[in-house]
């Protein structure tokens, strides 16, 4: 429990630290909010143009899949908030990961806490109003919303972890990570509609590969009662043993982290 405590603690003070950083030029902070949060409206007009010039996606209605989409925006949001692979694999290759490694704290919490984008608060914030406005709009029973919310919390913490592992894993293996852009595509594409889209094959993927589908695509099912408990415990079940192999791995692949970038 002291060690969660301690963690916890330089956890929140390294966000105060990024927090104060990024508003010293308030303008330049204020437009890097406005781009992460416009996201959201893109997604909002993709969404639109495709229920009115079609009957919209099977089984799912305007303002379920706009649900959904708000819900990809803001787990999306709160990955790019903790983890930017770009900086972590740049910091790994000129060195200033060393002060990572040098600190006696937990070194994924300081992973978390130093090498992500402020800024994506943006996308978290729009993303949750919008969500917000559609579950309103469906008149959706509150106590269908709790149960959901947690697996979104086991999937996001799958997620963050995938983001993690995979960085971790492009500094061996290519000492860049320029393929991550395409992983983070695949996610924002995908994340926002349902998966039953992209076929079995996509929905495998989408749940184990990239455990996208885990924070966004069966919470937002078990809210609109499309399936019942035993899948989602099923599926909770999966996020915790993902979390924990991409956890085990991180920490196994920063054995073959080179001090200086050597």
């Amino acid at each position: 429990m002291f060690g969660v405590a301690r963690n916890l603690r330089i956890f929140l003070s390294s966000q105060r630290y990024q927090w104060l950083s990024f508003l010293i030029y308030r303008s330049q902070g204020a437009i890097w909010l406005v781009v992460f949060s416009l996201s959201t409206l893109a997604s909002v007009v993709g969404i639109s143009v495709i229920y009115s010039v079609s009957n919209g996606i099977a089984g799912w209605s305007y303002y379920q899949i706009l649900a959904l989409s708000g819900l990809a925006n803001t787990i999306l949001g709160v990955v790019d908030y903790l983890v930017n692979p770009w900086n972590l694999v740049t910091n790994m290759r000129n060195g200033t990961f060393d002060q990572v490694l040098t600190k006696p704290y937990n070194p994924i919490v300081l992973v978390l806490s130093r090498q992500g984008w402020v800024a994506a608060t943006g996308s978290i914030v729009s993303g949750l109003a919008l969500f917000v406005y559609s579950i309103a709009q469906l008149q959706v029973n509150p106590l269908a919303i709790l149960p959901a919310l947690a697996l979104v919390a086991l999937g996001c913490v799958a997620v963050t972890l995938f983001m993690v592992f995979m960085s971790m894993l492009a500094y061996v293996l290519f000492k860049s990570a320029n393929f991550l852009h395409w992983i983070v595509s695949i996610a924002k594409s995908t994340a926002e509609y349902p998966l039953g889209i992209y076929g079995v094959t996509g929905i495998f993927l989408l749940t184990v590969g990239l455990p996208i589908g885990i924070a966004s695509f069966y919470p937002a099912e078990l809210m609109f009662s499309k399936i019942d408990y035993t899948p989602v415990l099923v599926v909770a079940a999966i996020a915790i043993v993902l979390s924990y192999l991409f956890y085990r791995g991180s920490l196994w692949l920063l054995k073959f982290y080179t001090s200086g970038g050597g």
